[in-house]
């Protein structure tokens, strides 16, 4: 055989495995949406260093849509849930670059505010919750550094 029919066939056989392959496949985030609906319900603190750590509500933002996002009480929210990385123009603000980490217990994220209006604004800020069991959860921050331990509460 030729050089050239051998690389054609090759190129035959490569070609065919990827259409036949499967192209879709279910992202972290399809996978942590569920195991977030799971744990929705009301949270007592049981360990704090924040004043944002207060009993609260884990909730979506949006029932209907929930990659809106959720939140747990009025000051901790992780919004606009989203797989890879996303860059915002904030209007009077900064432009916002928003990344989410999701893991089998929980999720990661990252905001950075860069090209601020007032450059003091301009920071990384790192924010996760882990679902330490079927009733736990803990909440850290990095700036400020907050860490809360809730606990949910049954009907």
């Amino acid at each position: 055989m030729s050089y050239r029919k051998i690389l054609l066939c090759m190129s035959c056989l490569f070609l065919s495995n990827v259409l036949f392959a499967k192209t879709v496949t279910p992202s972290n985030k399809s996978r942590f949406i569920p195991l977030l609906k799971t744990m929705l319900g009301d949270y007592q603190v049981v360990t704090a260093n924040s004043p944002l750590c207060v009993d609260s509500q884990l909730s979506l933002i949006n029932p209907v849509y929930p990659d809106a996002g959720f939140k747990l009480g009025e000051h901790i929210a992780f919004e606009s849930l989203h797989n890879g990385t996303r860059t915002t123009k904030k209007p009077n603000f900064c432009f916002v670059t928003s990344s989410y980490k999701y893991k089998s217990d929980g999720v990661d994220n990252s905001l950075k505010m860069s090209r601020c209006i007032d450059p003091n604004n301009e920071e990384t800020i790192r924010q996760s919750i882990k679902f330490t069991s079927v009733t736990t959860l803990k909440y850290t921050q990095n700036t400020p550094a907050v860490e809360c331990t809730f606990t949910r509460q049954v009907d």
